[in-house]
């Protein structure tokens, strides 16, 4: 785990820190101040995360050059950074409260679960293409694509459990409500960087593999 989170990919994780504790300390010392809250869209937590998203696209776009299965992952990523720089799902999840769902269901708001139902009927779609690539792959490719799929599940742990909570408790601001909103955001920046980790790994053994073969004329 230290080589994982601080050795690959010690300098993400020294921004993810240093946002944090800028985000704490403005709230404490002058409130809620844009450049530092993880809650504002283009605040620099925000910017970090736009481009952590733009490395994973990246690195599956170069990852699919050689394994067409990586398509899926580089089609959820670019949806990812477009929902997130857009607020698409926030924004869905609200029409969707206010005109669809009828009523809250536990701690969920009509919101939450608009929210929910989006995200399921788009995560579908993807599923749908993803278990198609799936048996369709070699098995050190179906070992990766469950590793991906443990990481995004938890990615969508922090972005839609935790940010419902976020929001139940945003009904009073106050620290409280600052803390939840780094808790979803900087956990999904968390899952980003440990994403980023699993793709370095895999085109590091890709140009380890291609350095390993013969020349043409041996």
């Amino acid at each position: 785990m230290d080589t994982l989170l601080f050795t690959k990919n010690r300098y993400y994780v020294a921004g993810l820190l240093a946002l944090c504790i800028l985000s704490v300390t403005s709230f404490t010392y002058a409130g809620n101040m844009f450049l530092f809250d993880f809650d504002k869209e283009y605040s620099l937590p925000s910017l970090y995360h736009y481009a952590l998203l733009l490395i994973c696209c990246f690195g599956f776009y170069w990852l699919m050059q050689s394994e067409r299965a990586y398509d899926v992952w580089f089609y959820a990523f670019a949806y990812l950074l477009l929902d997130d720089m857009t607020t698409l799902h926030e924004t869905a999840g609200w029409l969707l409260g206010k005109y669809v769902i009828p009523t809250e269901l536990w701690f969920f708001s009509k919101r939450a679960l608009g929210e929910i139902t989006y995200l399921s009927v788009v995560g579908g779609l993807l599923g749908c293409l993803l278990v198609k690539r799936f048996f369709a792959a070699t098995a050190a490719v179906k070992k990766q694509f469950i590793i991906f799929s443990c990481l995004i599940m938890l990615f969508g742990l922090f972005g839609v459990l935790v940010d419902s909570i976020h929001e139940e408790v945003c009904v009073t601001p106050g620290l409280l409500c600052m803390l939840t909103g780094v808790l979803e955001d900087g956990g999904e920046i968390f899952v980003t960087i440990l994403i980023i980790h699993q793709i370095r790994q895999l085109l590091t053994s890709q140009v380890e593999r291609v350095s390993e073969r013969p020349s043409p004329g041996m």
